[in-house]
């Protein structure tokens, strides 16, 4: 019995080793390069990955590079790594919205169905990517200022689409206020104590939300019908819920 039950710990603690083990395993790539940083090609680029969103929730090299995370062996952990300027590598400027799809899918599809993306596939090194706005590591969310001062680049004031700049800048200023207000109304309902109208008003607030995640796909599409008509439909239906909580709190 004594046996049984000392063999049985002795898993226990050993399943728990193994599950800790494989959770810390995605970012063992930047582990080995803080250790042998002489050996960096460009060691700016850890400093940005840690303080980015995906380093934060851990989100390793391998997931966008390739290579095995798994080992410590440089040839080993290396294997399949290509360099960004070659074709067959997942962080090639032409492969990037689908390296990026199966985080952030929405946003990745509207990408590549633009005209920057068809641009950037006939390889016209003017054609913005993903990392042109968001970063080669950092996965940063531009600032609407930002994006402005990015597309002007290409579209400055009095060019054939000079007016997209401010125009888009104007979208995503909507756009976050419309996604605020529906962080803000979310916990408003949330103390609602019905439990059946807090239900049928979080369902509401997905509804509007769903709109939201439309617009923003909209930003990516870089079409301003788009975003403008689905901002709209976020207002209407944030506007409705405004209307059925607000009277809660009086």
């Amino acid at each position: 019995m004594r046996a049984t039950s000392s063999f049985i710990i002795a898993l226990c603690v050993t399943l728990l080793a193994s599950a800790a083990f494989a959770q810390t395993t995605t970012s063992r790539c930047a582990e080995c390069h803080f250790a042998n940083m002489s050996s960096v090609p460009a060691p700016q680029h850890l400093g940005d990955w840690q303080q980015s969103p995906h380093g934060k929730r851990d989100v390793g090299c391998d997931k966008c590079h390739g290579g095995d995370p798994m080992t410590f062996q440089p040839a080993e952990a290396h294997r399949g790594v290509l360099s960004s300027d070659n074709p067959a590598s997942p962080v090639y400027r032409a492969n990037l919205v689908r390296t990026c799809a199966p985080c952030h899918e929405r946003n990745a599809l509207a990408f590549g169905q633009s005209l920057h993306q068809i641009l950037v596939r006939a390889d016209d090194q003017r054609a913005p990517t993903c990392t042109t706005c968001h970063g080669v590591m950092i996965a940063r969310v531009p600032s609407p200022v930002a994006l402005e001062a990015r597309c002007a680049a290409c579209h400055p004031s009095g060019s054939a689409r000079g007016e997209y700049p401010s125009l888009m800048r104007d979208g995503v200023e909507r756009l976050n206020a419309q996604r605020a207000r529906a962080d803000e109304l979310q916990e408003a309902i949330e103390r609602i104590q019905d439990r059946t109208r807090r239900v049928e008003l979080l369902a509401s607030i997905y509804d509007a939300r769903t709109a939201i995640k439309e617009a923003i796909a909209g930003v990516h599409t870089f079409d301003l019908r788009t975003l403008t008509e689905r901002l709209d439909t976020a207002k209407r239906r944030l506007d409705l819920i405004t209307a059925a909580v607000v009277p809660t709190g009086r």
